[in-house]
């Protein structure tokens, strides 16, 4: 038998906060790891890495996604890959929720 998830409305399942970042794990496997992140305006992730490969989605608002020295102006629909172990950054331009997908290896 195969088993599945489903989120039949992914944006709902964290709530923007008037301040701050808040964050919620909404998948936990062998081979990925999901967090919906929801950012009030104005809120920053100061620059880190990721051991793994990740992937951001832009859910909906608006942000500055900075790669190593590169910022880039991202809206709802963005879709992004990074390597592992690249610096980057996060501050939104607008109330905003980001799905992030932490990738293990599948070795």
């Amino acid at each position: 038998m195969f088993e599945y998830t489903l989120y039949e409305d992914l944006a709902s399942e964290v709530d923007i906060p008037n301040a701050g970042i808040t964050s919620r794990p909404v998948y936990k496997g062998e081979r990925m790891r999901a967090v919906m992140f929801g950012f009030a305006q104005g809120e920053e992730m100061t620059e880190h890495t990721a051991s793994v490969p990740a992937i951001a989605q832009i859910l909906e608002g608006e942000c500055i996604f900075t790669l190593e020295n590169e910022a880039k102006s991202l809206k709802a629909g963005a879709w992004l890959l990074m390597d592992a172990h690249l610096p980057h950054s996060v501050v939104a331009q607008t109330p905003l929720k980001l799905m992030l997908y932490l990738l293990r290896d599948a070795t």
